[in-house]
């Protein structure tokens, strides 16, 4: 081998190690930031999870707060519907005592 042919060979293989070098930074560049946009996205991603999560406790208190009333109204109601079903049946004893029976229409 000439020192022509050692010199072109070195020159070649020295160049590709510069080449895989640079590459190979330039990569590990790229992957951090591939990795630093994955992790602003993953914060904001958490962000967002975390701001669903108490909207949904804050709805769920609401859904309890509104059972409550709710379980409040049915219990006035009930009241209420007692206290009409009284008052009927007391109407229905003053009629009965205190009106005449109606008379029965004549037969055809």
């Amino acid at each position: 081998m000439s020192g022509d042919t050692k010199a072109i060979i070195g020159t070649i293989v020295g160049t590709d190690l510069l080449v895989a070098g640079l590459l190979s930074a330039q990569i590990s560049s790229g992957h951090a930031s591939l990795n630093t946009r994955i992790d602003d996205l993953s914060d904001a991603l958490n962000a967002r999870i975390d701001d669903l999560s108490a909207r949904i406790d804050d709805l769920s208190a609401r859904v309890d707060r509104f059972e409550v009333r709710l379980d409040r109204f049915d219990e006035r109601l009930r009241g209420v519907e007692i206290a009409f079903a009284k008052v009927d049946q007391r109407l229905e004893t003053l009629e009965r005592t205190l009106l005449p029976p109606a008379a029965s229409p004549p037969p055809d």
